[in-house]
């Protein structure tokens, strides 16, 4: 008989051989106004970092940067700003046991990246405000402590590496409090969040992680959604739903691959051994120990 019951410890993937195509979908609706930014990346996990214990390195790539479904305005500021985000990708960062980013692990690619990006700005250096700009990037770029913290900081990586990994318990319920979401510049919003993973396989055999919480500053404001993983447990979807009352303002996140690998498909049929899984990741010396966190990196509760 096939086993259909999900795990209820969500281990991060150590290796992906596959490299997975998504799009990128932010969009913000208020007072009859709608504004949306997205765009392609890919996404792999394909190493290991050289410290103990070791810990998963993935690399992020980004395309196809559209604003209201068209191309940034050739404006100097927007251009800047376009092409300084663009020094970040490719990104390989390393993850923690719960899937949220430790470290940068291509930071001096990226320094020189940036570098090689100023020279095309010099004719432009004597506005103030190019000025300042440039010189705001260039800080946060080359300190690797600024710039991881900028990145856990914007929605795409607070949504994407979400710390959904980790022991769900026997009620299959978890929560993860004061985990932060930043939607303006500045402007920091901590939620309390709970999480429940799915009893079996979807339909189409992925697993469902459902998310629900509201805001620490008015419990009026809520978010929910969900994540759906594929059988390795990647991730092959994301639907994050955010409601701000006072503001009768919405914004919603979506992410989903866009090329779906073929042999995923039929993995419902897979036999999922639990106690064999485990016995396997236990294998890989020191990968899966949990390692003594800071308050500022979130785990279940």
């Amino acid at each position: 008989m096939m086993k259909t019951i999900v795990p209820k410890h969500l281990h991060l993937p150590s290796m992906v051989l596959e490299e997975r195509q998504y799009h990128y979908n932010f969009t913000k609706k208020s007072f009859n106004q709608e504004k949306v930014f997205s765009f392609d990346f890919t996404f792999i996990h394909n190493g290991q970092t050289n410290d103990e214990p070791k810990r998963p390195v993935v690399k992020i790539n980004r395309s196809n940067l559209l604003i209201n479904k068209e191309k940034p305005d050739e404006t100097l500021i927007s251009e800047l700003l376009y092409h300084s985000s663009q020094a970040l990708f490719p990104l390989r960062l390393s993850l923690n046991s719960y899937g949220y980013p430790k470290n940068i692990c291509n930071h001096a690619d990226i320094v020189e990246r940036w570098k090689s990006f100023i020279p095309r700005f010099k004719p432009y250096y004597e506005g103030e405000k190019a000025i300042k700009l440039l010189n705001r990037i260039g800080k946060i770029y080359r300190n690797a402590g600024y710039l991881l913290n900028s990145l856990r900081k914007d929605v795409f990586f607070s949504v994407y590496f979400f710390p959904i990994y980790g022991d769900y318990g026997v009620g299959r319920v978890t929560s993860i409090e004061g985990y932060e979401f930043c939607f303006n510049s500045g402007q920091k919003i901590k939620y309390t969040l709970d999480l429940e993973i799915l009893h079996e396989f979807t339909e189409n055999g992925k697993i469902k992680i459902m998310v629900k919480g509201k805001s620490n500053i008015n419990e009026n404001d809520t978010v929910s959604g969900y994540f759906l993983m594929n059988k390795d447990r990647t991730i092959h979807e994301i639907k994050m739903d955010f409601f701000f009352v006072d503001y009768k303002e919405e914004i919603n996140i979506q992410i989903f691959e866009t090329k779906e690998i073929a042999e995923r498909k039929s993995a419902f049929n897979v036999v999922y051994d639990e106690k064999e899984e485990n016995e396997n990741l236990m294998k890989s010396r020191g990968f899966f120990i949990e390692e003594v966190e800071s308050d500022d990196v979130p785990k279940h509760k």
